[in-house]
């Protein structure tokens, strides 16, 4: 029914207030009501007579975090990330640090070889105790509730996102299937891409070495090294594509393959392929000149009074052989496992940004 001036038309069907419409004689503040309902409304709250004349909807506000960085904005938000995020980064650290640690305070020292003699001895058995098989699973089980939890402290930082730790933990708790699926998935494929060529390798050298088995050799090598660097690509990205995607493992990683190989056409310096390759190059050798440098008075310390190889040689095989670890040992280990906790946080912080990089690059918006 249409109501103009208090006289009422109708009952119509749409398809003559279509042609009312487009006579002039129905605009949009006309009343109009349904059969059998009591209530007059505007004729523009039609849609199906007046669509083309909705007002457009709003688009979706941009996400601003997905943006393209260059490199002096990659260093500043990592180290932000890290400042303000650094004691929830230590929380979530300290999940795989602690087991980490007792695990390599109660795992059975293997002493060195006796190699005076001439002749190399076997290697006596090894029996892992108990404790040790019980923190090796307890890695296991927080390791991914611990990689989803930096993956959200870093993100919180990097949108200003105000939110307390037991919901960034719950979050990181709920992503535990999808998190341990995706992790177990490329962390097989980098042990089956080691361990099968070089099992190879051994027993090439094993049967003898010749002009063929060591071209042989080589190429396997060769092969492990090129199969290695083609899943560092292609999980350059897993973390974040499984902490904040909502697919499974393989579409995770395949994700993270196509984030990582985006941008193609990109100066070198700019693709994300280089750009993660720079980043972690440069934290490992950052890692391990910080552990050079902090074992290294440790070392000077224990070294005092060393005159020549054989008494040193000695000494290394007195502590492999000790049964528990003296007062400069449990030092030493105590600081390296804080600088782990301390730089690890940096990888993540500086991969979050570097995530949201190429994802404005792939042009997607979906996070």
């Amino acid at each position: 029914m249409v109501r103009v001036e208090g006289k009422e038309y109708g009952p119509v069907d749409d398809d003559d207030l279509r042609e009312w419409k487009t006579e002039g004689r129905l605009i949009r503040t006309n009343e109009v009501r349904r059969v059998g309902d009591d209530r007059w409304f505007p004729a523009g709250e039609l849609p199906e007579i007046f669509a083309d004349e909705l007002p457009a909807q709003p688009s979706e506000p941009p996400d601003l975090v997905v943006r393209r960085r260059t490199w002096p904005e990659i260093y500043r938000e990592t180290i932000r990330i890290y400042r303000a995020g650094c004691w929830r980064f230590m929380l979530f650290g300290l999940l795989t640090a602690v087991p980490m640690f007792v695990l390599q305070w109660y795992f059975p020292k293997v002493p060195l070889p006796d190699l005076s003699s001439g002749t190399i001895e076997p290697m006596p058995a090894v029996t892992v105790p108990p404790i040790c098989w019980l923190m090796f699973a307890l890695v296991i089980l927080v390791w991914p509730v611990s990689t989803a939890g930096f993956q959200y402290v870093a993100d919180d930082v990097l949108r200003d996102r105000q939110r307390p730790f037991s919901d960034q933990f719950a979050a990181a708790l709920n992503r535990f299937g999808r998190m341990f699926s995706t992790g177990l998935v490329a962390y097989a494929s980098y042990f089956f891409w080691f361990f099968v060529p070089l099992t190879a390798m051994v027993a090439l050298l094993a049967g003898g070495l010749s002009v063929f088995s060591l071209m042989l050799y080589l190429l396997i090598g060769a092969f492990m090294i090129y199969m290695n660097a083609r899943l560092f690509i292609n999980f350059l990205f897993w973390e974040q594509t499984a902490a904040f995607g909502e697919n499974g493992a393989l579409l995770a990683l395949r994700e993270s393959r196509e984030l990582a190989r985006c941008a193609p056409e990109a100066p070198k310096l700019e693709r994300p392929l280089y750009r993660g390759a720079i980043i972690a190059s440069v934290w490992v050798l950052l890692l391990l000149f910080l552990l050079i440098a902090v074992q290294f008075p440790f070392t000077l310390i224990r070294l005092s009074g060393v005159e020549n190889p054989e008494e040193a040689m000695a000494l290394m095989k007195s502590l492999s052989e000790a049964k528990t670890p003296d007062t400069l040992m449990i030092a030493s280990d105590v600081v390296s496992a804080l600088v782990n906790l301390m730089l690890r946080p940096l990888l993540a912080a500086s991969f979050i940004v570097l995530y949201y990089d190429a994802k404005a690059r792939i042009g997607r918006r979906d996070v």
